[in-house]
């Protein structure tokens, strides 16, 4: 037969599982996640048909927007090194941000969606618009 206790001690005990969790602990019992974006690599960077200036890169993330960076050429990559929690699906598109020649706003460079099932370390995506392709890479944390 076992003891149950019901004393204070025992309450404040149990509480302390749950008060005492780190980010990613909090993630899964909530069933979040986080999205750690590192970098894209331009494998063509021609959003600005013509140009001779490279892509001006950044990204929103279920709409919050990075920093961009300027001129990107072919070979060239980009460093985020951020992360976003999200619940449910994390929405990731790239644009290039100087408006492009002929359209007047960004060019959408590509874009994909994770879900909150972790990546068990880096994955390496391939995505592509407006004349550039960039290989992202990126990983999901419960």
């Amino acid at each position: 037969m076992s003891n149950i206790s019901t004393s204070s001690n025992s309450v404040v005990d149990q509480e302390q599982l749950f008060t005492d969790l780190t980010p990613e602990e909090g993630s899964v019992i909530e069933g979040g996640a986080t999205l750690w974006l590192y970098s894209a690599t331009a494998i063509q960077a021609n959003a600005d048909f013509g140009s001779r200036n490279g892509d001006d890169v950044y990204a929103r993330i279920n709409g919050y927007k990075t920093n961009k960076t300027n001129d990107v050429d072919a070979g060239e990559a980009v460093t985020f090194n951020i992360d976003r929690y999200f619940s449910g699906t994390a929405s990731i598109n790239f644009f290039d941000s100087d408006g492009g020649l002929f359209t007047g706003s960004d060019e959408y460079l590509g874009g994909f969606t994770v879900g909150s099932t972790p990546t068990n370390g880096t994955v390496t995506t391939r995505i592509s618009g407006s004349g550039s392709i960039y290989d992202v890479v990126y990983a999901v944390y419960a």
